[in-house]
């Protein structure tokens, strides 16, 4: 025998919504290529070459070829997929705004020491998603969100607690007589027994017919660095920053889905589950950067990056509502929550050439091993964040940015940039995200992103005393996007392309 009944609520009654996993630390811990136009024209592979503004944050040792003090200031957009949600597919932006001092040395083995303010987006988080969920029907049987929330009522009734968002999802909504108020999403099993009596055995979902997600987020990453860089020889050059980091990331989801299941009048149930989500904290970092001439009488360098962990103080702060065939069920807006989050160590190294005044190439390789990531609360790590912890170390691994890029200047005035950037996966392909069901968190999807390719060009114009950069940027990235968690559920593969347009002014004095 089974009884159907609504699901009472898809938001949570806990005051809390801790949303933070492996997806969300990946999401913080990956960078854009960005800064000034030259840098992005050049593919970002300036570690070895140095004297631009945007080393600050790359290879802070690349300031200490500068024999001039400069400052500029870069403009430019983001052009995404269409707008979703009410929200654009294009952001304009500051981009990054620098200044650097140059000091010569008279005496001694030091020939300038450089200082240096710089401030870069770092992160531009535009993403809009509009996608059809395929492959509900699988072998003859129909899948479905209310399957997995059925899951975690079935965990919740096991262990006597409600108190948790998806639990909470399955509790009948019944009036002061105890009858059976709203009908629909997941069912209550029960068997008969010898006595006549029905025995409640479990929850159970309902197949669905068909479902959309439309998601959109939106915000950034904003970095600025102080540098501190020496010239010595002309031949060795150090250089350190201290980075400050400011997030604010915002997504907003709309889930649909209708169920192959009808109400007395002859109607599909259908029900739209709505989530909003914000991060924002503070973060701070140390990067180290070496670069050298080991021949004096060849243009060849190379260079050496170190850059610490990010330390984030991270607040969480959100809320969701929930529509059954039109009709308001519920919402709620949750308390901010507060944590802890430590990326990786990130390691590069870089080589440089140029040729008189007229051509130079760069390459330079960077590893960070996102499986290192840890998240914690005061500084300890709550049985909680030791499970997302487990998770990243699992699923996460070493992720490589190979970047290349050339400049050829066919005046004095002129040159010419292009640059090609590859940034490998952040996780395995069997990755997907866990909730728990004493747990506040209701987004059941996620997407294993995929690698990603980013091809740049540029051009220059240098005139006494200033100059004008302008680039372009085309990033390509595939994703396997997943509604809910369900073994046989198949992947549907969504994009993240965009392109980015982008332009430096900047003098030297």
């Amino acid at each position: 025998m089974k009884r159907l009944f609504i699901l009472a609520s898809l938001v949570a009654v806990s005051t809390t919504m801790m949303a933070q996993d492996m997806f969300e630390a990946t999401n913080f811990a990956t960078k854009d290529l960005n800064g000034t136009a030259r840098y992005v024209g050049m593919g970002g592979a300036l570690s070895a070459l140095g004297g631009d503004l945007s080393l600050m944050s790359s290879n802070p040792a690349g300031t200490g070829l500068f024999r001039k003090s400069d400052a500029a200031f870069t403009v430019g957009g983001v052009f995404g997929s269409k707008g979703t949600l009410g929200h654009d597919g294009s952001r304009m932006s500051l981009d990054n705004a620098g200044i650097l001092i140059s000091l010569p040395v008279d005496e001694g083995s030091v020939k300038y020491v450089n200082f240096g303010v710089n401030y870069v987006k770092n992160k531009n988080f535009l993403f809009n998603q509009d996608t059809p969920i395929e492959n509900l029907s699988v072998g003859g049987i129909k899948l479905s969100q209310t399957y997995q929330i059925a899951n975690f009522a079935n965990q919740a009734f096991d262990n006597n607690v409600w108190d948790g968002a998806l639990a909470d999802m399955s509790a009948p909504l019944y009036d002061d007589d105890g009858n059976l108020t709203k009908y629909g999403l997941i069912g209550e099993n029960f068997v008969t027994d010898a006595t006549g009596q029905d025995v409640f055995t479990g929850y159970t979902g309902f197949g669905a017919d068909k479902a959309n997600m439309r998601k959109s987020t939106y915000g950034g990453i904003s970095q600025a660095d102080i540098n501190l860089s020496l010239n010595v020889l002309d031949k060795y050059f150090f250089g350190a920053s201290v980075g400050l980091y400011d997030i604010n990331y915002n997504r907003e989801s709309f889930y649909e889905e209708q169920l192959d299941l009808y109400m007395p009048d002859g109607k599909p149930v259908y029900y739209d589950f709505s989530n909003w989500y914000n991060t924002s904290g503070d973060g701070v970092d140390l990067k180290l950067g070496f670069i050298c001439r080991p021949i004096d009488d060849s243009p060849f360098r190379f260079g050496l990056t170190v850059h610490t962990p990010t330390w984030y103080k991270m607040q969480d702060f959100n809320g969701s509502s929930l529509y059954i065939n039109d009709q308001f069920v519920s919402e709620k807006t949750y308390d901010p929550y507060y944590y802890d989050l430590r990326t990786p160590w990130k390691l590069g190294c870089s080589l440089g050439y140029t040729i008189d005044n007229y051509f130079a190439i760069g390459a330079e390789y960077e590893y960070q091993d996102l499986s290192s990531m840890k998240y914690s609360e005061d500084g300890h790590q709550t049985s909680y964040f030791r499970t997302h912890n487990d998770m990243i170390s699992k699923y996460l691994k070493g992720q490589s940015t190979f970047k290349v890029g050339m400049e050829v200047k066919p005046t004095n005035e002129f040159c010419i940039r292009a640059g090609y950037n590859y940034v490998s996966a952040p996780m395995k392909d069997e990755a997907y995200k866990i909730l728990a069901y004493d747990g506040p968190f209701t987004e059941t999807d996620f997407t294993n992103w995929k690698a990603i390719n980013r091809f740049t060009v540029g051009l220059g114009y240098r005139y006494k005393g200033g100059y004008v950069d302008v680039a372009y940027q085309y990033s390509g990235q595939k994703g396997d996007f997943y509604a809910f968690d369900d073994v046989d559920l198949k992947p549907t593969e969504i994009e993240n392309n965009r392109s980015q347009i982008m332009c430096t002014f900047g003098f030297r004095f």
